[in-house]
């Protein structure tokens, strides 16, 4: 805060500020160290006031119609150094960036204003005195503007600095123009073009008019130089006397929401900047246009292109940060899918921090797509299960846990009934299974209540994955609102057909890392994991093992058309070899991304087959798909038309077809997929 910020030479109401000891009812509550969090409450609000700040990040104030101007991280090492009194620029640092929250900012920008206990400012508060309350007046005004009700508020309430009252007049003294800005004035020698400014959407082109102000005497080179993601196309003019005016057009790929340039420059003449704003790509169609997500939770979203490409297109899709997961990480249009809604889910970690983040659809020369995501803040009920220590009379606490996961999830028992309660009061319930390799045997089927509102999950944590729950002949069902996440579960159900051992009723209720095995399938028909009710599910790392004790017995199933089925990861596997089976079966659109099937596990080698799907639009990319030794299986049954069947790993040992239906699979090439050993079809 040198006077390099502020106006040099300014007149004796501009006093130099040697700051002393204290903000009077703030220094009396901080030590001579930096405040601790613990520290806050009772000095700075640790929060953002609740008024927003000027669209800038700098302020303007007046001397006699002369503008001097701050920056707001300027400000805030001020009243930093004011507050802590001292030129420590360390302890400044950890004031502004995590007390004030008005950084980030380095020790570099402190010391590289000079020294903060020595600025020159103004007698803001007119008290003929300019101490650490004119400090404070300067900070909100950078903070919240220069309205002074707004003010007063910010440096009581939230500086928590007391005594000071400025009045609108004082301000405007300082803040108001005291003398118009007048009208910029056209450089005589400036390259002209239009439209001086520009939008484009990203993946889109413009073209603008370049012209000398005036006809040149000889030969004249006019170069653009565009910042990164934009092109200009020629890249320089050549003018003549006779011709002095031409064309260029300006493309853009850059990320929506950024802002770039392009400077034109001629030898003997004035550059001419012109702004560029990126706004989402038009070449991309996506519905919805933003997505709100609970912690825990998933949404879905389409993409399709506006028009068809003369070439195979590409479009990748990257999170913003660790708490997003996509279903898939690309997608891939051609002229005949292009118009096809492919579908991404969206999902959200368990503890994500609610805020605003987004997904990056990245076309390359089509342009880029920021899909705008919320995480929502949720409200969270938390109980704990220990199946040694545990009693179900128990509170449910860490000190006091309950015992089973089927009272849990019963609400005819007290702990589910409890359960079942704090999630329909809007709550998200996690239930967590503590202790390591702790079999439960349930007593009778499972049916979880439907919910009305909130969620109900239950895990297995610090020891994922060590829990059983051991399902003997007894169904599992899940229904809206109920999850299972990080346990094993094995099924003696033997499912009749078009039933299944564990169901899953509703798009909201779901496994996530599990491991399920079913020891006695064996009706034709019938399957280990089946999934119904309307509306986009995921399945994510879900390992299923199966036994094929009949003909037509199913690992996966997709119960009927109106059931999307996403599966991410995971794995599926027979477990014998009795009867022709289907790894995975849906009826519906399936979207499959990093899955491993193996029907020639456990000597498994009838003519079975490992993907299914019915649904037009659907997908299987970057799975690893193993056939039987026989010619009859096959690897995927394409039976849904305009889908995508890419990237995958086919494997067989001598006979078997990798991909059948490629008459649903548009542009579809062997290339696309690796195939490994010898089939009798590699696809057909």
């Amino acid at each position: 805060m040198s006077n390099r910020n502020f106006l040099p030479g300014l007149r004796s109401s501009l006093v130099s500020l040697a700051l002393a000891s204290s903000l009077a009812g703030v220094m009396a509550a901080c030590s001579s160290d930096t405040p601790t969090a613990t520290q806050v409450p009772s000095t700075i609000s640790a929060q953002l006031p609740e008024t927003a700040a000027p669209a800038t990040d700098s302020i303007a104030f007046y001397y006699d119609g002369v503008k001097t101007s701050i920056k707001i991280t300027d400000a805030a090492v001020l009243f930093a150094a004011c507050t802590l009194n001292t030129g420590d620029s360390t302890k400044i640092v950890n004031f502004v960036n995590n007390t004030l929250k008005a950084g980030p900012i380095t020790a570099a920008e402190v010391t590289g204003l000079g020294d903060p206990l020595k600025p020159a400012i103004s007698d803001f508060t007119g008290d003929g005195t300019v101490n650490c309350n004119d400090a404070a007046v300067l900070f909100a005004a950078v903070t919240v503007g220069t309205d002074a009700a707004k003010i007063n508020q910010f440096v009581s309430g939230t500086l928590k600095v007391s005594g000071v009252n400025v009045t609108q007049a004082q301000l405007d003294s300082f803040f108001a123009k005291s003398t118009p800005t007048p009208t910029p004035t056209p450089i005589a020698n400036q390259i002209v073009v239009t439209p001086a400014t520009l939008t484009l959407p990203s993946g889109s082109s413009q073209t603008v008019t370049v012209s000398l102000p005036s006809q040149p005497s000889g030969n004249v080179a006019v170069t653009a130089t565009p910042s990164a993601g934009i092109t200009v196309t020629p890249a320089t003019l050549n003018f003549t006397p006779s011709v002095f005016s031409g064309t260029v057009t300006v493309t853009s790929t850059a990320t929506p929401g950024t802002t770039g340039t392009v400077k034109f420059s001629a030898p003997g003449y004035d550059d001419k900047v012109v702004n560029v704003t990126v706004d989402q790509s038009s070449n991309l169609v996506v519905a919805p246009t933003s997505l709100s997500i609970p912690a825990n939770g998933a949404a879905p979203f389409t993409v399709k292109l506006a028009s068809a490409p003369t070439a195979p297109v590409t479009v990748t899709v990257t999170p913003s940060s660790p708490d997003l997961t996509t279903t898939l990480s690309s997608l891939t249009f051609t002229g005949a899918n292009f118009n096809i809604n492919q579908t991404i889910e969206v999902s959200t970690a368990l503890g994500a921090t609610p805020g605003a983040q987004s997904i990056l659809l990245d076309a390359g020369s089509l342009g880029r797509f920021k899909l705008p995501v919320t995480i929502a803040p949720t409200s969270t009920t938390t109980f704990f299960i220990d199946p040694v220590n545990g009693n179900d009379i128990f509170p449910g606490t860490a000190a006091q846990p309950w015992k089973t996961v089927e009272s849990a999830l019963d609400i005819a028992k007290p702990t589910g009934f409890k359960v079942a309660t704090a999630a329909n009061a809007g709550n998200d319930v996690v239930v967590t299974i503590l202790g390591g390799a702790n079999p439960e045997i349930v007593g009778a089927p499972i049916n979880t209540p439907t919910l009305t509102a909130g969620s109900v999950t239950v895990l297995q944590s610090p020891s994922p994955k060590t829990f059983t729950l051991v399902m003997g002949i007894k169904a599992l069902t899940l229904n809206k609102g109920y999850k299972l996440q990080d346990i094993n579960i094995t099924s003696g159900v033997n499912a009749a057909a078009g039933a299944g051992a564990i169901t899953i009723t509703n798009a909201s209720a779901g496994l996530t890392s599990v491991n399920i095995e079913c020891t006695a399938t064996a009706t034709g028909a019938g399957s280990c994991l089946l999934v119904q009710g309307s509306g986009f599910h995921t399945l994510k790392n879900v390992n299923v093992a199966f036994k094929d004790g009949a003909a037509g017995v199913i690992g996966i199933k997709g119960n009927d058309a109106n059931v999307a089925l996403n599966i991410v990861g995971g794995s599926v596997q027979p477990t014998s070899n009795t009867a022709v089976v289907t790894g995975i079966l849906s009826q519906g659109v399936l979207t499959a991304a990093n899955v491993t099937v193996d029907m020639s596990a456990n000597t498994h080698a009838k003519g079975s087959t490992g993907i299914e799907f019915n649904g037009s639009g659907s997908s299987v990319t970057g799975s690893n798909i193993t056939v039987t030794d026989n010619a009859a299986a096959i690897g995927v049954n394409a039976k849904g038309s305009n889908s995508v069947v890419k990237g995958n790993t086919f494997t067989a040992s001598g006979n078997g077809i990798g991909i059948k239906g490629i008459t649903n699979l548009p542009g579809f090439s062997l290339a696309d997929n690796t195939f490994v050993g010898t089939f009798t079809n590699k696809a057909l």
